[in-house]
């Protein structure tokens, strides 16, 4: 599988107001692959390893684990490379 850096700010034009940036112009065919995907995890069905994952205490330890780390100043990027 092809890896694509398809969400980054740069390869969208950014509307500014008063120096901050508000909003952000997809062209159509983004648009629609945006929607896509949106679509597509608003009607997922349920996976039978989400079922199980929840209903383990495994889920809880890793919420746990997870709110004692210190969030990265550059999560947004770390995200990405993932």
């Amino acid at each position: 599988m092809a890896e694509t850096t398809f969400w980054i700010r740069d390869r969208f034009p950014i509307l500014y107001e008063h120096d901050e940036a508000r909003a952000v112009l997809v062209d159509i065919t983004s648009f629609a692959q945006m929607e896509l995907i949106i679509d597509n995890l608003l009607n997922r069905e349920e996976e039978p390893e989400d079922a199980i994952l929840a209903a383990s205490a495994v889920l809880q330890r890793l919420v746990a684990q997870a709110r004692q780390e210190t969030s990265s100043p550059d999560w947004e990027q770390e995200l990405d490379e993932l």
